[in-house]
């Protein structure tokens, strides 16, 4: 019976999608990538796509400027609604406990 491996990453199918509307290889997303600081060869690019290859925040950090994107935009649909909601909700002040209230009434 074969073993099915985890994705290593989330951005992979993201990073197809954007590579893909702009009409760029992967060798040369490997070489934008390269100009961004990023250690990145073709082989990288394809494991990163296919989810094989774990991402750091370096990787992120020259995708974002690679595709020129803000970074939110290197993950999945559903992440970005997620960030879109958190961004829209309204701050809630925390209510302050008594022990709280005692200490401003000393001033």
């Amino acid at each position: 019976m074969g073993c099915v491996m985890p994705f290593l990453n989330i951005i992979g199918p993201v990073v197809i999608k954007l590579r893909f509307e702009r009409g760029w290889s992967q060798e040369v997303l490997a070489a934008r990538l390269q100009c961004q600081e990023g250690d990145v060869s073709r082989d990288v690019v394809a494991n990163i796509e296919s989810g094989r290859q774990q991402i750091t925040d370096k990787h992120i950090r020259a995708l974002q400027k690679a595709f020129e994107v803000p970074v939110v935009r290197l993950f999945p649909k559903t992440v970005q609604d997620l960030d879109e909601k958190f961004a829209q909700r309204v701050p809630v002040t925390p209510k302050k406990t008594p022990r709280q209230r005692r200490h401003y009434n000393r001033r």
